[in-house]
């Protein structure tokens, strides 16, 4: 394994979060979970024993609050989080179950607090919303933080960095990340994480490298060393040598100037060439994603997520916090339109509370707008909220997971009760607000044409509807084979639901991932939608794509497409007519 005593190159491949080159030399930020051997203390010794934990919470506490402090904008992501790992050393399962086990039982602390962690983080694995299950890892980040202190050792600290690096974690804490806003890391690699951690959605905001999920790069990296991140490719690359070094250069520069090539289409309108004028908007989650979406050219934001205000935390949002969260996203945006969903959690994983309730098949249980109409106190805060934000931009107000007309009626008219409390206060909203639904049950497509008489707009959810529409889960391995988004019955739930929009005259969006897929771009062009809503990375290129094409053209090809029987006939079918038509674009 080793070259004269040097230890060889080594490449390991993760998920890719954030695009582009970074090469530099390695920092590594301890983030992982020692393991705790079960053990007992004296009798005499248990109130000691508590003591010395109460003071590493409370150290711990103290640390996360200067660090919070430290963050400018009270009203940001980081901020947010930070008060709800304050929130979470506060909570009584956490805290309460760790000083009952060390008096009942007489364990010591780190002990009996890993055992109560870690009967949480099973919890939140159990989770099957992958993006949900990702919110474990701040349990788990605030276990760290608690047993460093316990144990006396410093917890490391990204502050500390002045030089450029590329930090090597097995995991970063929403701590951290705010830390990065102010540091000179070029890039980090993580062991866990998905494109929906915090430090992905961070490595996106900021424009820096990121590869997760790499499982054992801390195992691998051994301090100090050069390190390669290629976020495009999802590969990161230890002690490389000086020719792969140079290879990586050569491909920064590439990077790098297809970003600025791709930067010249974000200012661009989304016209074809026979003059069809389509709207590209961003998916966002958090408020920090609203500038990179800007720059990224996007026209408005197609579906803004509300979940994390839910996330983690002992009580639900404040109608107050819903607010000034959105006004934030809708001030940026000026007079385009920003399209707020309302909360899609549900009983089995309401992050407002840490005892999840167990269902069988929770994608099919209580969630989203169900979720809302049972617990209308909760939804009205939101609604109330939304409401009062439509006053500084052009906001629309989109319900998920509608089945049929019967709940769109109830969530409407959730709407017009919480429009009555907002005028008894003389609090102002816009009247002229539109509410829309997300289209992604088979059942809302195959009425399309009613929901259209009472909806506002159409949003098409691919994701789910996908998954509903062949009755496969996308996150199970063996099956995920069958996510097939040129299936014919997919295509054809899409042509109808856009024909029933356009029969009733309102838009039609698209906001799942296919929306964002280059190789996707010309058959929704062909189907006919309005307006296309994607991560903001993926806007440049599929604007240039739709420039390129021709509106009319799409549309006779996509007919003769929906005549073919299967995936595999559609996707070979597509590819060809994309090499024929884009011979330059690579798919």
């Amino acid at each position: 394994m080793t070259d004269g005593g040097r230890l060889k190159m080594k490449v390991i491949r993760g998920i890719p979060a954030s695009g582009g080159v970074a090469i530099g030399r390695g920092f590594f930020l301890n983030r992982a979970l020692s393991s705790y051997v079960q053990s007992a203390i004296p009798r005499e010794k248990v109130e000691e024993e508590v003591a010395a934990f109460q003071r590493a919470v409370g150290r711990s506490k103290e640390q996360i609050r200067t660090i919070r402090d430290g963050v400018k904008d009270h009203s940001s992501e980081h901020h947010q989080i930070l008060s709800v790992h304050l929130a979470l050393l506060e909570d009584s399962m956490l805290v309460d179950q760790t000083l009952r086990l060390i008096r009942e039982n007489q364990y010591k602390a780190d002990w009996a607090f890993n055992k109560v962690l870690q009967n949480l983080l099973e919890t939140f694995h159990r989770i099957e919303d992958q993006y949900l299950r990702e919110r474990g890892h701040d349990l788990r980040q605030i276990g760290h933080r608690v047993l460093e202190n316990l144990a006396g050792r410093p917890v490391d600290s990204i502050s500390s960095i002045r030089e450029p690096v590329i930090v090597i974690a097995h995991d970063l804490s929403p701590a951290d990340t705010a830390q990065i806003l102010k540091s000179p890391v070029l890039g980090f690699a993580t062991d866990v994480g998905s494109r929906t951690s915090h430090t992905a959605i961070t490595a996106r905001t900021l424009g820096i490298p990121a590869v997760v999920g790499l499982e054992k790069v801390t195992d691998e990296y051994h301090e100090p060393e050069d390190v390669i991140i290629d976020g495009e490719e999802g590969i990161v690359v230890l002690r490389p040598t000086p020719e792969t070094v140079r290879e990586y250069q050569e491909k920064r520069k590439s990077y790098l100037l297809r970003v600025r090539e791709m930067a010249r289409y974000s200012r661009l309108p989304t016209v074809t060439r026979d003059g069809k004028t389509l709207r590209l908007h961003a998916n966002i989650e958090f408020p920090e994603e609203a500038d990179g979406a800007l720059r990224s050219g996007a026209e408005g934001i197609g579906l803004y997520r509300t979940e994390f205000l839910f996330l983690n935390r002992k009580e639900i949002p404040t109608e107050e916090e819903h607010f000034q969260t959105y006004r934030r996203v809708v001030e940026k945006f000026a007079k385009r339109p920003v399209t707020i969903r309302t909360l899609d959690l549900g009983g089995d994983k309401f992050a407002s509370q840490i005892e999840l309730a167990d269902e069988m098949n929770p994608a099919m249980g209580l969630r989203a707008i169900r979720f809302c109409l049972r617990e209308k106190e909760v939804f009205k805060q939101q609604l109330r909220a939304i409401l009062r934000a439509s006053v500084y931009g052009d906001v629309r107000m989109m319900f998920p997971m509608i089945s049929g007309l019967g709940e769109l009626r109830e969530a409407k008219a959730v709407v017009e009760e919480a429009k009555a409390e907002l005028r008894k206060k003389k609090v102002a909203y816009n009247k002229e607000m539109p509410v829309g639904i997300m289209v992604e049950i088979p059942s809302a497509a195959m009425i399309a044409d009613l929901l259209a008489r009472e909806a506002d707009f159409f949003s098409i959810g691919t994701n789910d509807l996908i998954q509903y529409a062949l009755a496969i889960d996308r996150v199970n391995e063996h099956v995920s084979y069958l996510y097939e988004p040129l299936h014919p019955a997919v295509l054809r739930l899409i042509r109808r639901i856009v024909e029933g929009a356009q029969d009733a005259r309102i838009p039609v969006s698209m906001c799942g991932e296919m929306a964002g897929e280059p190789l996707y771009s010309y058959v929704l062009l062909g189907l006919g939608l309005d307006e296309l809503s994607m991560n903001a990375m993926s806007i440049p290129l599929v604007k240039r794509i739709l420039r390129k094409s021709v509106s009319y053209e799409a549309k006779e090809f996509v007919g003769g497409l929906l005549k073919h029987g299967t995936a595999a006939e559609i996707g070979k079918i597509l590819r060809k007519k994309l090499e024929d038509v884009f011979p330059e674009e690579r798919f």
